[in-house]
């Protein structure tokens, strides 16, 4: 298998995405954080979701991507 350029920065960025899901899942289970710690982590990673967005308008629908994705865990 080739791994290209593109290839290799999505596989980072998934990398990067289930490694921090897969910690704060960590740390809730083991009491370092509740609930409203993890909601406003994810609080805090839209607004820099919003900051960066300006900076790159080339690429604002991987943003809306994304901001749907934080919004939709936001919801439970």
């Amino acid at each position: 298998m080739r791994i290209t350029a593109s290839n290799a920065a999505a596989a980072g960025q998934l990398v990067a995405a289930t490694t921090t899901a897969a910690l704060l899942r960590c740390l809730f289970h083991k009491g370092v954080l509740a609930p409203h710690d993890i909601r406003e982590i994810y609080e805090a990673a839209l607004l820099l979701l919003e900051e960066q967005q300006g900076a790159a308008p080339e690429h604002s629908a991987t943003f809306i991507a994304a901001r749907e994705i934080i919004e939709d865990g936001l919801k439970d």
